[in-house]
């Protein structure tokens, strides 16, 4: 192989692997906290900024067992990263009840069937904290997010 056609194929190469890389992407900021309700951490809840321009992109993410969050932004299929995009947010948080249905398997159709019986999840949370329009929490994201968010909730 001649060197020429060698240096075609590194240079091809790299252009194709740069492509592949986070580069291009918008940049985010980290966001994390915790939710406190009734002076105690929340387990399973979800934590969603959504954006207060037409443009912007939501936020999410779950809380673990001492009630701490770190926010991801979803961007395209293949892009789901760490952070959120700078801007002003809405936040809500709802934690939904887990139930299960039956003890024994159940086709899809059974499946569907029992969930149905039992209708919506409850929220666990005071249900203004899950509406955009009455949680009362904001937050804005710049290049110095906050280092950490503490939500508290009371009923």
């Amino acid at each position: 192989m001649c060197h020429r056609t060698l240096l075609v194929i590194i240079v091809f190469s790299l252009l194709f692997l740069s492509g592949c890389s986070e580069h291009g992407l918008p940049k985010t900021y980290p966001v994390s906290g915790e939710v406190i309700y009734n002076g105690k951490p929340v387990e399973d809840a979800l934590v969603v900024l959504i954006p207060s321009s037409a443009d912007g992109r939501s936020g999410s993410g779950l809380t673990d067992a001492e009630g701490q969050f770190t926010i991801f932004t979803y961007l395209s299929p293949q892009h789901q990263v760490q952070g959120a995009l700078p801007g002003n947010y809405t936040v809500t948080v709802s934690k939904l009840e887990v139930r299960k249905v039956a003890e024994k398997e159940l086709t899809p159709h059974e499946m569907q069937a029992a969930y149905s019986k039992l209708g919506a999840p409850k929220n666990l949370l005071p249900k203004k904290y899950a509406d955009p329009n009455l949680s009362g929490i904001r937050t804005d994201i710049t290049d110095s997010p906050p280092s950490h968010m503490t939500i508290n909730i009371t009923d």
